[in-house]
């Protein structure tokens, strides 16, 4: 192969890899009851197991050990339309790019004494699931990618007075990456046919979070969480259809992110929610890549996102609770920075669910959430007319469908 041809194949192997590998936000349906308010008030402290993960602080007003198992599924609607393409592109919208996955977690809390707790948590934190149609005319950004991050998260809470709590916990994650990304034939970009690049790697990484919870009155509590920032660095390959394969390190960031939620119970049936979030998506601004045949900067641009949630429950008698509540979050990209690998525009959550609890003490929580994320305006073929894209996605949505099951275990110190 001669060398321009092999240098012109691989600069577009490190953008498309580019796209994918800065992709992925953190996903806020981990399976828990308050899935079905849309997490409203969760780091004021749920009364469960979920604590362990959302604010490990309000461990401390757990009475015994309690474990809670979740599953769920996830069904998105993901349909772009294409208004303008590169020369190269073609007009193929990529079809429904979505398909249904399943979901997960485990949380664990068990109070040692008056003062102290620890637990346990098992989560998917993350992840990106996308297969567009092979002759889309976004082929040259992504073909298909999927980006897992999962977490085992030990936590420690400590009640410092009779009102105040502090947590902690060590979230261990480990990512998987694995992409595909049309490459043009740089000797007829027009005609064709494509190439073909893949990309896979993982990591292990450890954040830190810091947590507390004050309570007011024994109706009113404020908790808050933040969580540090970290970059998984893939160590992976390359693989490129007559090119063969190439050794490639990039890096995946992870926002810091800061929760703040307050709760009240206005009666014995009332009770009301809201949280405040802040996500550091700035971070985001460029992504390193390197090969053994090259490297490349890509600009990012990614903005600060801002997170809202209302939500209440109301408990119909002893054995049954209703809940339902509202998120939003701002928009963390401008559509001529945005790619598909991550459609991301404002986003809306819509939630309901229940808990019934049994005779035996084991809590039953369903929830059902509808999230709409936006119309994703993409406007890269200013910047790119051959390869560019322009065009929205005229459905972006997703749909999470959770229960989950508590049980009291006893055996608590307190």
């Amino acid at each position: 192969m001669k060398p321009l041809i092999q240098r012109s194949i691989m600069t577009m192997a490190l953008l498309g890899a580019g796209q994918v590998m800065a992709g992925g936000l953190w996903i806020t349906e981990f399976g828990q009851p308050t899935q079905g308010r849309a997490g409203a008030g969760e780091q004021a402290g749920n009364g469960d197991a979920t604590d362990a993960f959302f604010n490990p602080a309000a461990m401390s007003r757990l009475e015994q050990s309690e474990i809670l198992v979740s599953a769920g599924v996830i069904l998105a609607n993901i349909e772009f339309d294409v208004e303008n393409s590169g020369i190269a592109n073609g007009d193929g919208d990529g079809g429904d790019a979505a398909d249904p996955a399943p979901g997960g977690s485990i949380y664990y809390a068990h109070p040692l004494n008056d003062r102290w707790a620890v637990g346990l948590s098992g989560v998917a934190l993350t992840g990106s699931v996308l297969d567009y149609d092979d002759d889309w005319a976004g082929r040259y950004q992504v073909q298909d990618v999927s980006i897992i991050v999962i977490g085992a998260v030990p936590s420690v809470s400590y009640r410092v007075t009779d009102k105040l709590s502090l947590g902690a916990s060590l979230p261990i994650m480990y990512s998987q990456l694995d992409m595909d990304v049309a490459v043009p034939n740089p000797e007829t970009p027009v005609q064709g046919p494509d190439g073909k690049i893949n990309l896979d790697g993982d990591d292990i990484k450890v954040a830190g979070t810091l947590s507390f919870l004050y309570e007011f009155s024994q109706r009113t509590r404020l908790g808050g969480r933040a969580t540090s920032k970290f970059d998984f660095e893939y160590d992976g390959n390359i693989s490129a259809e007559r090119l063969g394969e190439v050794g490639v390190d990039t890096e995946l960031t992870m926002a810091s992110i800061v929760r703040i939620g307050l709760s009240h119970d206005l009666n014995e049936q009332w009770s009301l929610h809201t949280t405040w979030g802040w996500d550091n998506w700035s971070e985001l601004k460029d992504v390193f890549i390197t090969t053994n045949a090259g490297g490349a900067v890509l600009p990012r641009n990614w903005e600060d996102t801002y997170h809202y949630a209302v939500g209440a429950d109301y408990r119909l008698n002893r054995k049954w609770t209703l809940r339902a509540g509202v998120a939003y979050d701002t928009d963390p990209v401008d559509a001529k920075d945005r790619t598909a690998d991550m459609p991301l525009d404002e986003q809306y959550r819509y939630a309901a669910g229940f808990d019934y609890l049994r005779d035996s003490g084991m809590r039953i929580s369903g929830s059902l959430i509808y999230a709409d994320y936006g119309s994703a305006d993409i406007d890269s073929k200013r910047a790119t007319p051959l390869y560019g894209l322009q065009g929205d996605y005229e459905t972006n949505e997703i749909w999470f469908a959770n229960i989950s099951f508590n049980w009291p275990l006893g055996g608590g110190s307190r």
